[in-house]
């Protein structure tokens, strides 16, 4: 990344303050990414309207609303309806479902590895400027 290039911003939807952790941190390490952790499923939307996200970590299982609920939310939001979303879950069958009918670009499962991850979202973010 050029020294001129904004850092990538991403929304990381995850409950489980272990697994944020530590997706955030490897991301801001390999992507030097700027990761904002929301642990409700009803605040990420706000967070990512709020922040200009350039892509979306969506957990299934949240507090709040599910990862499907945000997901249907977002894709009916003009601003975001075309933007990356990545499911990382420990219910890959209901992700798989979710992009079958709606067109999902993908599904990690969980556990997963974290060269994976990075490669997955790495693919996912827009190309810099």
């Amino acid at each position: 990344m050029s020294p001129s290039a904004a850092a990538p911003v991403i929304v990381l939807a995850e409950d489980d303050p272990g697994i944020a952790s530590l997706v955030a941190e490897t991301l801001r390490q390999d992507l030097q990414a700027e990761v904002l952790v929301v642990e409700n499923g009803a605040l990420v939307v706000d967070a990512v309207v709020q922040s200009g996200a350039s892509l979306l970590i969506l957990d299934i299982s949240m507090p709040g609303a599910s990862g499907i609920d945000v997901y249907d939310v977002v894709r009916n939001h003009g601003a975001l309806g075309a933007m990356p979303i990545l499911f990382m879950t420990a219910e890959p069958d209901r992700g798989l479902a979710t992009l079958d009918r709606h067109g999902t670009r993908d599904v990690i499962a969980k556990p997963f590895d974290l060269d994976d991850l990075v490669r997955r979202v790495r693919a996912m973010l827009p190309a810099a400027a």
